[in-house]
């Protein structure tokens, strides 16, 4: 048994539909989107069979959808077409549940709708097996792969132009999950796990902490960040045990953090690197602010970096739904504080960070620390482009005074602090 695979990324599915039917193939293609998964069974190019466990998508729905048919008829027929050896859609056929013309039918439309969702992703992975199961194998009915690739294409593009999904239904949706707790969010990575392990150890050296970064890309972004002038040194760091040894620890942890959050969402890889971008600006602000007033600028540039965490999962949650461009904007706007902290319990932050990123834009309602949730407000609002001087001395807060900072400086600063950061980012 022969067998291929890769990332859906690379070989969008209507290429491999293509590839099978002009090649006539034989065999399973297999496609995986985390918990998702989608079989089309192809015999000399053509389709004679599907299966998916996406809501809405099971084949015994179709046919019951067609007929009267119950679903302890459905689970016999399939048990006797196996005891049988004939395929399933034969033994409907031939046990005249179904004609022929109606199995080509139900077959054809689950077929399109599977395609037609299997569309929208722009990440999984495939996986084309050289083999059939016997439940499939020389169905009598068949269909031409190319004009269900057709008909699902010409759907797809009706739906993503003609039926946006309401965005409030969206937000709904969303906002339940986040009630519940039950969408699945990317585990802790493995550098992060190794380096909180040795982090929380105190008899544990520099040397045995940095043993764990490997990564050379990471190891770029870290002295980058050190080397920055805006990171307060004069000197220059060639190695990583001198940076480590500079930035701290918890510094540390926070800038693989940063680098590790920039592989979750590969279909917006430019977007996240946009939000990372602007995370490292609002991190070197954040130091700036609390380094003026005294109090611990290390935290405030992690909190800095870490504050829009949030929107990296979202950006990646929302690209299962077909949304106009500023129903997304506005959904991930709202909500990506609260997703930004369901991340940092998961990944057990300490209740400083978790705070600040619940909170950066209500800083009163911090709970922890509210004058380090009022310097990342202050920081990510300095921190964007666009900002004008008098729209951030408007700002008001409880415990930060804006005569102790040097507002209009550091706003000079944002343009080379952007260009800065987005070296940093786009260090591959």
């Amino acid at each position: 048994m022969r067998k291929f695979n890769g990332n859906l990324s690379l070989m969008p599915l209507a290429d491999l539909i293509q590839w099978a039917s002009n090649s006539k193939r034989s065999g399973t293609l297999i496609l995986n989107q985390r918990s998702r998964q989608k079989k089309l069974y192809i015999q000399e190019g053509k389709i004679i069979f599907i299966w998916s466990n996406c809501d809405g998508e099971h084949f015994g729905n179709f046919l019951k959808d067609q007929s009267r048919i119950s679903q302890d008829e459905l689970d016999k027929a399939f048990a006797d077409s196996e005891s049988l050896g004939l395929p399933f859609i034969g033994y409907l056929l031939s046990e005249k549940i179904f004609s022929k013309e109606q199995l080509g039918d139900i077959l054809r439309n689950a077929a399109e709708v599977v395609l037609t969702s299997a569309l929208k992703w722009d990440t999984g992975i495939f996986e084309f097996v050289d083999d059939l199961p016997g439940f499939v194998m020389n169905s009598p009915v068949k269909l031409d792969s190319i004009q269900v690739l057709l008909e699902s294409v010409r759907s797809f593009d009706e739906n993503r132009l003609g039926n946006q999904v309401d965005a409030e239904m969206v937000l709904n949706e969303i906002r339940e999950h986040i009630q519940l707790g039950n969408f699945e969010l990317p585990p802790i990575p493995d550098v992060m796990l190794q380096l909180a392990d040795k982090i929380d150890n105190p008899t544990i050296s520099v040397d045995e902490v940095i043993e764990c970064i490997t990564d050379q890309i990471l190891v770029s972004k870290i002295l980058r960040i050190c080397n920055s002038p805006y990171y307060g040194h004069f000197g220059h760091f060639s190695n990583l045990k001198e940076a480590v040894v500079f930035i701290g620890l918890k510094s540390l942890m926070s800038i693989v953090t940063v680098h590790a959050m920039s592989s979750f969402s590969p279909r917006n890889a430019k977007e996240v690197k946009k939000v990372l971008q602007h995370c490292l600006v609002c991190g070197m602000i954040a130091r700036e602010i609390s380094r003026d007033m005294g109090g611990n600028y290390e935290l405030a540039f992690i909190c800095g970096l870490l504050h829009d965490i949030g929107k990296t999962i979202l950006l990646d949650m929302l690209g299962d739904y077909m949304l106009l461009p500023e129903a997304r904007e506005r959904l991930i706007e709202e909500n990506h504080a609260e997703v930004g902290y369901l991340l940092a319990q998961k990944w057990n932050f300490g209740n400083d960070i978790k705070d600040v990123i619940r909170y950066h834009h209500s800083p009163e309602q911090a709970v922890e620390n509210v004058s380090l949730a009022e310097v990342i407000s202050l920081s990510n609002a300095m921190a964007d482009l666009n900002s004008q001087p008098e729209e951030i001395m408007d700002m008001t807060f409880t415990s930060l005074e804006l005569s102790q900072i040097s507002v209009d400086d550091l706003l000079e600063q944002v343009d080379k602090l952007d260009r800065e950061a987005g070296e940093i980012v786009s260090l591959e």
